[in-house]
């Protein structure tokens, strides 16, 4: 009994922090798109359901990359890395190839480009002006098969036969993404 509660109180606290700093991080990013548009005459002010949408659609695509990255890592650590740097370096370039034009000078450009692309490595968000429907759907299509492709490699060092929990992170990884994606359609 006392190993079933010493696991529990372990466990527990890093279970609600985790969730907790997720539905923050969806928030976040839903206040963060509701303010841009509020504060630009030229936009449509985003309802507060639109933003109660896109909580729901943050939360669960950066819960399924999130839960995908974990069960990577507990297995390949080294090789979870490299993903982690070349996806930055593919996510920076792209968005330095789109041309923004945030800041002053070229330099700081391309660092602010670098920071987003570490952002990228999480979540979309529009950095450039203009229609950004190829641009989302290009950027989930690779996370879609990202994820598939880090939870495939997990799930493959399991032993199939005897670990039903495998089975059931797979499932939580894929019904989670399709859940925002979901969102992400209703929202828009």
């Amino acid at each position: 009994m006392s190993k079933v509660l010493t696991v529990w109180v372990c466990v527990f606290p890093a279970g609600v922090s985790s969730v907790t700093s997720l539905m923050s991080l969806a928030w976040v990013l839903a206040s963060y798109h509701k303010l841009l548009r509020d504060s630009r005459d030229d936009k449509k002010s985003m309802s507060y359901r639109g933003a109660i949408i896109q909580v729901f659609w943050r939360l669960f695509t950066i819960s399924s990359r999130v839960i995908s990255f974990a069960l990577f890592a507990s297995i390949f650590q080294l090789y979870f890395g490299i993903f982690v740097l070349v996806h930055w370096c593919a996510m920076a370039f792209w968005i330095i190839h789109g041309g923004t034009d945030f800041c002053m000078s070229k330099w700081e450009e391309i660092i602010y480009n670098m920071v987003v692309g570490i952002i990228y490595i999480f979540c979309w968000f529009n950095v450039k002006e203009g229609r950004s429907r190829r641009r989302m759907t290009l950027y989930h299509c690779i996370v879609l098969l990202e994820n598939a492709a880090l939870t495939g490699f997990w799930y493959s060092s399991r032993n199939f036969s005897t670990d039903f929990y495998s089975l059931i992170m797979v499932c939580v990884v894929a019904s989670s993404f399709a859940l925002g994606i979901f969102f992400m359609c209703v929202y828009y």
